[in-house]
């Protein structure tokens, strides 16, 4: 897994439109996702930024600070040295497979996790490739349809981050150029892909987390400023425009119902963004916070360095 600093890729020279702030508040596309019409009332909502300096309840020792983490309600999916661990949600190791992609300079290339409920497994995303691992097997596999770029010139592209909800998965590309969605019923296939000038604007840099609570897409984007901008499921509405961010934040979480948690490791800090789109911080003092997952409805998981651990918080 590389650091965080390694999230961002090189310069690609890209033939892109100009887009003004007008075009980009206007709708892309006019499609109704029927099954995502209604908003995760039975999640609970959070009332104030989790506090991480309490007293966790459970704890766990990890090797090293690499930033790989998902969750799904009962199980935490994380990439620590060379092999994936599977826990369990009182952190209890269920499983592990050791497991290795380098890049050419021979950095290890697991960027990203999402779990993908429909198939009870998860999809590890590197640079060039996703694979699938399921949870009961505990086997790796090659999605090799993910690959298949759907335009000419595209094999140059790299994937950045991913996320999933159901049977949908969004990926974003490194350098903003690009957002697909895909859906994996009743097989895996296209739904849409955004290009940069559809998306963001053509000064930004990277998206460095995608992630979807199933009602919103949220994007968390390095241009001249890191700032979160939140679309409805079909990316066809912007509902949160330029919301500025510590220029240090680093991870995106989703924690439903338009509430979003941004991680900011330089900082010490966590970024609570409430359904009103006001910012409330928290300052933890006793570690870094890398990344987090929801836990179920009332807990969060914390993946931190100095000291590398993962913990997870009752949520109030």
């Amino acid at each position: 897994m590389a650091s965080s600093s390694n999230r961002e890729t090189s310069e690609k020279k890209a033939n892109e439109e100009t887009v003004s702030v007008e075009t980009l508040n206007k709708p892309k596309q006019v499609t109704i996702d029927e099954s995502k019409k209604n908003t995760q009332n039975d999640i609970r909502k959070l009332n104030n930024a989790p506090e991480l300096s309490r007293t966790a309840v459970d704890e766990h020792e990890l090797e090293t600070d690499q930033l790989a983490l998902s969750t799904s309600d009962e199980n935490i999916l994380i990439y620590d040295t060379t092999k994936f661990i599977l826990f369990n949600n009182k952190l209890k190791q269920i499983k592990e497979l050791e497991w290795k992609e380098y890049d050419p300079s021979g950095i290890l290339t697991i960027d990203d996790l999402t779990y993908l409920s429909c198939r009870n497994s998860y999809l590890i995303l590197t640079r060039s490739y996703i694979y699938e691992l399921n949870i009961d097997k505990f086997e790796m596999k090659l999605i090799e349809e993910f690959s298949k770029k759907d335009k000419s010139g595209e094999h140059d592209l790299e994937f950045i981050s991913i996320t999933a909800h159901d049977e949908h998965i969004f990926i974003a590309y490194a350098d903003a150029s690009a957002i697909t969605k895909w859906t994996w019923k009743p097989t895996l296939q296209l739904v849409n892909r955004w290009t940069k000038s559809k998306i963001v604007e053509e000064t930004d840099q990277n998206i460095l987390s995608i992630r979807t609570d199933g009602s919103h897409v949220g994007l968390l984007i390095k241009g001249d400023k890191i700032r979160l901008e939140v679309f409805d499921f079909n990316l066809a509405t912007r509902i949160v425009h330029h919301l500025d961010v510590n220029n240090t934040a680093i991870m995106l979480t989703s924690l439903a119902n338009n509430q979003w948690l941004i991680i900011d490791s330089q900082q010490n800090q966590l970024l609570f963004i409430n359904e009103d789109n006001k910012i409330e911080k928290r300052q933890n003092k006793d570690s870094s916070p890398l990344n987090a997952g929801r836990l179920a409805n009332d807990y969060i998981v914390v993946k931190c360095q100095k000291p590398n651990k993962l913990q997870i918080f009752k949520l109030d």
